[in-house]
């Protein structure tokens, strides 16, 4: 073996003892998913392998950050695909650990939400049904926070006018 891939190899063996848990972390901070957390630093490891080159030595400024953005990009990635995967049946999310479907015990809730447009109804699920913040919504989005904030205030809106018009709230 020639020493440039020796060399390779030891950074990158060093990079990963070093930053695995926090790599694990803040994957399953965005998946709360272990398997999906562990597949996003697997794939971000790829990733950091094929780019060993770029990446500042191990323990060097811009080291930790660059390893950290590489395995959360892996990990929005992977929840994106989830999402486009399948849509979670409203009654499957909880907010907050309490079953959403326990305030809709008419569906009316779950038949608003289903009227709204995707977007909208994709941020009030982010955002209310799964538990993320503003701003993990708007990078799951891929939209600015402001912008984020504008969309749920109009979907609240709407499903407040639904809910009115058919007596619900």
């Amino acid at each position: 073996m020639n020493k440039d891939k020796q060399n390779r190899i030891t950074k990158f063996d060093e990079l990963f003892k070093r930053y695995y848990n926090a790599m694990l972390g803040a994957a399953l901070r965005i998946l709360k998913n272990e398997r999906d957390a562990e597949d996003a630093v697997q794939q971000a490891g790829e990733a950091l392998y094929k780019n060993i080159g770029k990446i500042p030595e191990v323990g060097d400024k811009g080291c930790y950050s660059f390893v950290i953005l590489t395995v959360e990009r892996k990990a929005l990635n992977i929840l994106k695909a989830r999402n486009r995967r399948r849509e979670t049946p409203l009654e499957d999310i909880t907010e907050k650990g309490v079953e959403l479907s326990a305030y809709d015990q008419d569906g009316a809730l779950t038949q608003a939400i289903k009227g709204l447009p995707p977007r909208e109804r994709q941020a009030i699920l982010l955002r209310f049904g799964m538990g993320y913040s503003v701003k993990e919504t708007a990078k799951i989005m891929e939209m600015s926070y402001s912008a984020t904030q504008s969309l749920l205030w109009r979907a609240k809106g709407q499903l407040e006018k639904i809910l009115s018009e058919k007596g619900e709230l």
